[in-house]
């Protein structure tokens, strides 16, 4: 049975989105993640931010963790 994971701050279940953009924002060789709403909270902007760059990567085709 596959493990999910969970935002180290909150517990909440993490979506590909959350890990995705924890790798490319805060480090490609983390272990642990947080959800978007810790991570703007973290980052001091927020989750709408977060979600546009998600967006943008995903439109942009550039980067594997948003394929």
């Amino acid at each position: 049975m596959a493990q999910s994971r969970l935002c180290t701050n909150c517990q909440v279940p993490l979506t590909s989105d959350d890990v995705g953009i924890y790798l490319k924002l805060v480090s490609l060789t983390a272990r642990q993640f947080v959800c978007i709403d810790c991570l703007g909270v973290k980052l001091n902007c927020g989750r709408e931010p977060i979600e546009k760059l998600i967006r943008y990567f995903r439109e942009s085709g550039n980067c594997a963790l948003f394929r």
